[in-house]
């Protein structure tokens, strides 16, 4: 046996054990030292299955069967050993049997050159084990992450090297369709191409969009829960007014006691009435047991009346929640401002919001309900709004209520608009 045929040998082991290894790492590793260690001990077993094939059928119809003696049980010990879907296993065996291209190309290019065989299987033999640990710190991650992204970019990242693995066995192992220069055949692999990177680049830019949008839904809802906190700081702040005003009540009981020592009893009653106004400005009045829930529905129903709209709160909540006072905040302000902006612009007589909220079977039910006029619009079970800055609202209440793994409804029915939020209570 020459050199040049011992470096093949060696080589066919060589390249066998980096496609063994490369896809099993492109389909998502190993979860513990038994699955890797099983990877190393089918080497030298389909090493010691395709000897015999060689030395009695030739190396011909030995890589014919490669398929067969390699690749089909790889496959099935990736489902079946490794846990791997289907889909993954099938993609990865056979994105690593084109990943087995780049140091075969290698050994062309050097032969070619050099114009000597041996400096191609050198070559071949120097370059696997690079190309093998740069595809596994740059490429394995990215690969696997595309697949199982979901089932469409399992499919896109699987066409072209389940389609090159097909195109290469049938045009060059088990014909010379590709060799003989058959015009059709030499043109399928390029225009496979080219629809793979159209068809990519519409995916890519269908995935930045959804991205783009799940980040401008993050951020603003990230600036709805930092304005909940002002709001929230602003009632309390509020709340501590009154507290003022009671801790001075003495200052003004004396001022009135001065009016009245003076024989100014009309003086006396126009500031009695001054300081109820402003005690009865800044009171929230009391709704349930929860501080925050009385804050903003006082808050509320004095816009309400404000505008002529008819607010009513039956509100039955604890004192604590097992919710942060942002997202609550969030939830029932966003709820409440829509509703109040959809009745604005009614019929007196129709100008109502009606807000439940309560605990119900180890549940928070938020409902808020309010008539409205024009046809609603439905998007993916949210009301599309076309108004500049309107919207963010519903995104935001449907944020808060998947992050607790909650149900959140609109539903227009009947001339009535109801908004109802359910989550789990947890201790």
């Amino acid at each position: 046996m020459t050199l040049l045929d011992m470096l093949g040998v060696l080589n066919y082991g060589l390249v066998l054990i980096y496609g063994l290894f490369l896809s099993a790492h492109i389909a998502g590793g190993f979860a513990d030292r038994t699955q890797k260690r099983l990877i190393i001990i089918l080497c030298p077993l389909f090493l010691l299955i395709q000897t015999p094939c060689w030395l009695i059928l030739g190396e011909s119809a030995t890589k014919q069967l490669y398929p067969l003696i390699v690749h089909l049980p790889l496959i099935l010990i990736l489902i079946i050993v490794l846990k791997k879907p289907v889909g993954i296993a099938l993609v990865s065996v056979c994105t690593a049997y084109l990943c087995c291209q780049l140091p075969r190309w290698v050994d062309l290019t050097v032969s070619a050159i050099t114009r000597s065989p041996l400096a191609g299987e050198i070559g071949y033999v120097l370059v696997i084990l690079p190309f093998f640990l740069l595809l596994r710190r740059y490429f394995v991650r990215p690969a696997y992450s595309a697949m199982t992204v979901s089932t469409p970019s399992l499919l896109l990242f699987g066409s072209l090297p389940v389609a090159y693995y097909f195109f290469d066995y049938a045009t060059v192992v088990y014909s010379d369709a590709l060799s003989v220069g058959i015009h059709a055949v030499n043109e399928f692999l390029p225009t496979a191409l080219i629809i793979f990177y159209v068809i990519f680049l519409a995916a890519y830019f269908k995935q930045m969009q959804i991205k783009a949008d799940a980040e401008l839904h993050s951020s603003m809802l990230v600036a709805e829960l930092k304005q909940a906190e002002l709001e929230v700081e602003s009632l309390r702040n509020m709340e501590m007014q009154v507290a003022v005003y009671q801790h001075d009540m003495r200052h003004h009981m004396t001022a009135i006691s001065g009016f009245l020592a003076a024989n100014q009893p009309e003086q006396a009653q126009a500031y009695i009435k001054k300081v109820q106004g402003d005690v009865d400005a800044i009171t929230p009045k009391h709704f349930c047991e929860n501080e925050l829930v009385n804050l903003l529905c006082s808050s509320f129903t004095k816009k309400a009346d404000a505008s002529g709209i008819r607010l009513t709160v039956d509100a039955k909540l604890p004192k604590s929640l097992p919710l942060p006072d942002t997202e609550l905040c969030s939830l029932l302000s966003n709820g409440l401002e829509n509703a109040l902006h959809a009745v604005a612009s009614l019929e007196k007589s129709a100008q109502w919001v009606d807000l439940y909220c309560g605990i119900r079977v180890n549940k928070l039910l938020i409902e808020i309900k309010n008539p409205y006029s024009d046809r609603i619009i439905m998007q993916d079970g949210l009301p599309v709004s076309h108004q500049k800055g309107h919207g963010y609202g519903c995104r935001s209440i449907r944020s808060i209520a998947e992050h607790h793994q909650g149900l959140c409804s609109y539903e227009p029915q009947d001339g009535v608009f109801t908004l109802r939020v359910i989550l789990p209570i947890r201790k």
